[in-house]
């Protein structure tokens, strides 16, 4: 028998799945909510001899709904909000695993052997640029997703308390989370200032390399005729 704290955070999931299947006019869907919903009704109203085998048989139906929810239409797919993200994160190939996001470690004192040290100065640029970018693409994130994390929370709160799998929703979640606790932690300190210096040199040096790659184009040699 699941445990009654576990089986009522499965049931409170089935609710909301529920309200999601009946948007649209989807048959199936409909067919589905009105089965979940039937067997929630009995779980809860269940006599005290027959409750413990309605409570098992209701949360084995939302436990299988909740193992086919990609299969479900997108729009009325569980902790569908959090799919913007989730398809941009997928576009950047942002992993969290790997501190950079063009370099899997920077370039040893070995492998800079032979490098010029105007070379060796690109090179620290580039990873700069690098970090820079991981740290705007992750704030810009964070802060366009608030809402959507904010909307999917007390879906997660249930799958955490009933035990659910949802590792791709929770580590989405996680990543805006983080991302907000860190900005909110750093505002007003010497950190986001030192931060912004290094946001603005680099945007210096961005300009001045686009400056150079004019001067590089060929200049416009046609006469004009007299």
């Amino acid at each position: 028998m699941e445990s009654l704290d576990r089986s009522k955070a499965v049931i409170e999931l089935g609710k909301r799945i529920v309200v999601g299947l009946t948007l649209g006019d989807d048959v199936t869907a409909q067919w589905m909510a009105h089965l979940v919903a039937e067997k929630i009704s009995a779980a809860e109203d269940a006599s005290e001899t027959a409750r413990d085998s309605a409570v098992a048989e209701c949360v084995d139906v939302i436990l299988k709904l909740w193992a086919h929810r990609y299969t479900l239409p997108p729009y009325m797919r569980p902790l569908r909000e959090l799919n913007p993200l989730l398809r941009t994160l997928n576009s950047l190939g942002v992993n969290e695993a790997d501190e950079l996001r063009f370099f899997s470690h920077p370039p040893s004192r070995e492998e800079l052997e032979g490098a010029t040290e105007d070379e060796k100065m690109l090179f620290e640029f580039a990873i700069g640029i690098d970090h820079a970018a991981r740290e705007l693409i992750r704030c810009a994130l964070s802060v366009a997703a608030e809402r959507s994390v904010n909307v999917v929370k007390p879906w997660l709160e249930e799958v955490v308390k009933g035990g659910l799998e949802a590792t791709v929703e929770m580590r989405v979640s996680r990543f805006v989370a983080e991302g907000l606790l860190k900005r909110q932690k750093e505002a007003n300190k010497q950190a986001m200032l030192n931060r912004a210096d290094r946001l603005e040199s680099f945007a210096k040096v961005a300009l001045s390399l686009a400056s150079e790659m004019r001067e590089t184009l060929p200049q416009d040699t046609e006469e004009v005729d007299d």
